[in-house]
C-alpha cells in the first residue's frame, strides 16, 4: 500500500508525506528507532522547502524527528531541532495549548539527557503548573510531566523533592490504572530507586520487588523494562549485603 502510494504521487504530496509520517511512528513503536529517523529527516527535509516556518505540519514532523533522535542516543540532535520547534510554537501558541506543552516537556527531557539539569528542572516546572490549572489530577499528560520532572529533580540532587513528587504520582495510578500498566509500573520503578537515593533503603527494595514480581510475571525475560528492574535490584541488595559484611 505505502509503496504504491509512493508511486503515485509526487514526493512533497501531503498524502504521501502523511502515511511516511505514520510509518515513522510505526516503526518507533515497534522499536526500530534508526528507520524512524531515517524516514523522518526525507519528511522533514521536504516539509522545509514547501511549508512555512510555522506551519503545523511542519512542526509536528520536527517535534516527532526530535524526540526519535533522542530515543537514538542522537541528544545534541535533538536539543537543537526541541529548541527550534519550542523557539516558533512559544511565539505562535498560547502557553496552555497541547502542542506547546509536548514540545517543552520533549526539551526538557532532552536538556535532562544531554545534562543540562537545571534547564531541564526550570522547564518542567512551569509545565506542571501549568497543567496543573489545565487538566485533571489523573490526566495522563499531567502525571507523565510530574514524573519528568523527579527524574530532573533527582538529577539536579533535589531527592526529596523527586520523593515527594513520585509518591503522588504513583498514588494516582494506583486508583486508575491496572497493576501491570507500564506506566504505573514506570513510575513505581522511579519512585523505588529517589527511595534509594534518599537513604529510604528498605523501602526501595520492597517496592522494586513488588515492580519486577508484576514484571516477572507479564513481561518476557529478555524486555528491557524487566531486564533493568532485575539489575537494579540485584545492585541494591549487593550493596546491602556488602554493607553488612563491612559492619560486622
Amino acid at each position: 500500500m505505502e509503496a504504491n502510494r509512493e508511486t503515485a504521487l509526487t514526493e512533497d504530496h501531503p498524502e504521501r508525506l502523511a502515511s511516511q509520517h505514520e510509518l515513522a511512528t510505526a516503526y518507533q513503536a515497534n522499536g526500530q528507532v534508526e528507520k524512524a529517523v531515517a524516514l523522518l529527516e526525507q519528511v522533514v527535509k521536504i516539509l522545509d522547502t514547501t511549508l512555512a516556518e510555522d506551519h503545523p505540519d511542519r512542526l509536528a514532523s520536527q517535534h516527532k524527528l526530535a524526540v526519535a533522535y533522542n530515543e537514538n542516543g542522537q541528544v545534541q540532535e535533538a536539543v537543537a531541532l526541541l529548541e527550534h520547534v519550542f523557539k516558533i510554537r512559544a511565539r505562535t501558541l498560547a502557553e496552555d495549548h497541547p502542542g506547546r506543552l509536548v514540545s517543552q516537556h520533549e526539551l526538557a527531557v532532552a536538556y535532562n539527557e544531554s545534562g543540562h539539569v537545571q534547564e531541564a528542572v526550570a522547564l518542567l516546572e512551569q509545565v506542571v503548573q501549568i497543567e496543573a490549572t489545565a487538566l485533571a489530577v489523573d490526566h495522563p499528560d499531567r502525571l507523565a510531566s510530574q514524573h519528568e520532572l523527579a527524574r530532573a529533580y533527582q538529577a539536579n540532587g533535589q531527592g526529596r523533592k523527586a520523593v515527594v513528587l513520585l509518591e503522588q504520582v504513583a498514588k494516582i495510578q494506583e486508583t486508575s490504572l491496572a497493576v501491570d500498566d507500564p506506566d504505573r509500573l514506570a513510575s513505581q520503578h522511579q519512585l523505588a530507586c529517589a527511595y534509594w537515593e534518599n537513604l529510604q533503603e528498605t523501602r526501595a527494595v520492597e517496592l522494586l520487588q513488588q515492580v519486577l514480581q508484576i514484571e516477572q510475571s507479564t513481561l518476557d525475560k529478555d524486555h528491557p523494562s524487566r531486564v533493568v528492574s532485575e539489575e537494579v535490584l540485584k545492585d541494591m541488595l549487593y550493596e546491602l549485603r556488602t554493607r553488612a559484611i563491612e559492619y560486622f
